[in-house]
C-alpha cells in the first residue's frame, strides 16, 4: 500500500495530466474530476500497489479505462431511457392487448394439432425450455422446435392476413 504522502505527491504530480485525459474522453469537466478522484480514492483505500517503475503510465491507463467504463454506462442508461420513454401514439390500451391475446390463444387452440397446441402451451404459458418440454412429452428437442416453428408460422400467417 502506498504511503499517504506518496499518494499525495503522485496526485499533485499527475492530476492535471489525468484530468485533461479524462476531459478529452468524457467532454465533461465534472465527470472528468469525478473519474480521476475515483481512481485515486481506489488507490488510497485499497491494498493495491502501483508499479514502482512508472506509476504515471499506470494511472493514465486506469483513468482511460474508468472513462471508457463511464461512457459505456452512460450509453446504456441513455438507451434505456430512450426505450422506456412513453410514446403515447404507440401505446395500445391494455384491454385491446388482452383481447388480441385471447383471440390468438383461441385461434391456436382451435387450429393447432393437439401435440402442437400442448407444446405451445408449455412453452408460452408455463415458460418451459425446449429440453424441459421434450422430457415432459417424451419427444426430441428437434420435434419441439419443429412444432413451435409450425405453430408460430401458422399464427403469423393468419394474423398477418387479418390485419391487411
Amino acid at each position: 500500500m502506498l504511503e499517504r504522502e506518496e499518494t499525495e505527491r503522485l496526485f499533485q504530480r499527475c492530476y492535471d495530466r489525468l484530468l485533461q485525459l479524462a476531459e478529452n474522453y468524457l467532454n465533461d469537466k465534472e465527470e472528468a474530476r469525478d473519474t480521476v478522484s475515483d481512481v485515486f480514492a481506489h488507490i488510497a483505500d485499497s491494498s493495491f500497489r502501483l508499479p514502482q517503475d512508472n506509476p504515471e503510465s499506470y494511472l493514465l491507463v486506469c483513468v482511460r479505462n474508468k472513462c471508457l467504463s463511464r461512457i459505456r454506462h452512460l450509453s446504456v442508461r441513455e438507451r434505456l431511457k430512450r426505450h422506456l420513454t412513453m410514446d403515447t401514439e404507440r401505446l395500445t390500451p391494455v384491454e385491446t392487448e388482452q383481447d388480441r391475446l385471447q383471440e390468438l390463444m383461441t385461434y391456436a387452440e382451435q387450429t393447432l394439432t393437439p401435440l402442437t397446441w400442448r407444446i405451445f402451451q408449455l412453452r408460452f404459458d408455463e415458460g418451459l425450455k425446449y429440453r424441459e418440454i421434450a422430457t415432459r412429452l417424451s419427444i426430441s428437442e428437434v420435434s419441439v422446435y419443429k412444432h413451435l416453428a409450425q405453430a408460430l408460422r401458422q399464427l403469423r400467417n393468419h394474423f398477418k392476413s387479418e390485419t391487411r
